[in-house]
């Protein structure tokens, strides 16, 4: 049996497009089946709650099992034992990793919005027909993926995609996006720790290790108020997982722009490079105990800039 499996710390996108491909697959007469690695997030959860479905089972150890990578395609950011598995195929929208494999494998990366668009489109070349709860499930991880459409990686296929799974799944796409967001925004409830790493990712160049995390939400006030012990949750992550470097992007969805927190003197002199810009102090008033003095300013504010694949990862990497 095929395992469709989406990275660990699994969004929308990877989730459902888990989801969607293992039913692709049963079309094609593939035996398959939907997995994750990780822990599913509240706006995840609000979409399949939407339509009734459960969950993939978690599948702890990915070794001697023959799987499927969807919305990943490097060895950092997969599921433990990815290294003893048998890799069947990549359906991917993210930059080449460095997987191996032993033998030659199916593998169709496209530079687009959501690995959700790559599924509707394997389904029209095969004229395979999606069904209402498929369709949303698809519509969903690309409204997710691409901010609504706000996010540069988004594409004119992305929109023309959502346009015809709207239509399919009887969705208004301007309130389903709205009630996403306000999901994801909501924090009510969850551990900061849980929260800064509920999209987390890792990534190799050369000898260098470092995790990016990411948290999408309308209201970037409510972090940026508890900054310090986000800076200690980061610091101490950093130092357990032997991290290199590590950044955490708070991104305001509305506003268009995100705080990128530096967690050490490293970081600020790379980030500074990359985006050209001094770190700085955000705002007095709703961050009271950042540290003055330009040497130890560690929080960069990237107008503009809501994507990590395409806008934080890029010119960190050059810099690299």
């Amino acid at each position: 049996m095929i395992h469709i499996v989406g990275h660990k710390n699994p969004d929308t996108d990877s989730i459902v497009s888990a989801i969607v491909m293992a039913d692709y697959f049963q079309k094609t007469g593939k035996q398959s089946k939907a997995f994750r690695t990780g822990k599913i997030n509240r706006e995840t959860k609000f979409i399949l709650d939407k339509i009734k479905i459960k969950p993939p089972y978690l599948v702890e150890n990915l070794a001697k099992k023959k799987v499927f990578l969807v919305d990943h395609n490097e060895k950092e950011q997969a599921g433990t034992g990815i290294e003893r598995a048998e890799i069947f195929g990549i359906l991917d929208h993210h930059k080449l990793g460095g997987m191996k494999t032993k033998e030659p494998i199916y593998i169709r990366i496209e530079p687009i919005g959501s690995t959700c668009t790559l599924i509707f489109k394997l389904f029209q070349e095969m004229n395979f027909q999606l069904s209402k709860n498929q369709a949303f499930l698809l519509l969903s991880g690309i409204l997710s993926d691409t901010l609504k459409f706000t996010s540069p990686t988004t594409t004119k296929e992305d929109k023309k995609a959502a346009e015809i799974l709207a239509k399919i799944s009887q969705q208004n796409i301007n309130i389903l996006s709205q009630e996403m967001f306000r999901v994801r925004s909501n924090i009510s409830g969850i551990k900061l720790e849980d929260l800064i790493f509920s999209d987390y990712k890792e990534y190799k160049e050369e000898d260098l290790i470092f995790g990016i995390g990411v948290h999408e939400t309308l209201n970037p006030e409510v972090l940026l108020k508890k900054e310090k012990e986000i800076f200690s949750i980061l610091q101490r992550f950093k130092k357990e997982k032997k991290l290199n470097l590590f950044f955490f992007a708070l991104v305001d969805i509305l506003k268009r722009k995100t705080y990128l927190f530096l967690t050490g003197e490293k970081e600020k002199e790379i980030a500074e490079k990359a985006f050209k810009k001094r770190a700085k102090r955000i705002n007095p008033l709703l961050s009271p105990s950042l540290p003055l003095g330009k040497a130890k300013e560690n929080l960069l504010l990237l107008p503009g800039v809501v994507s990590r694949k395409k806008q934080i990862v890029p010119p960190i990497l050059k810099v690299l």
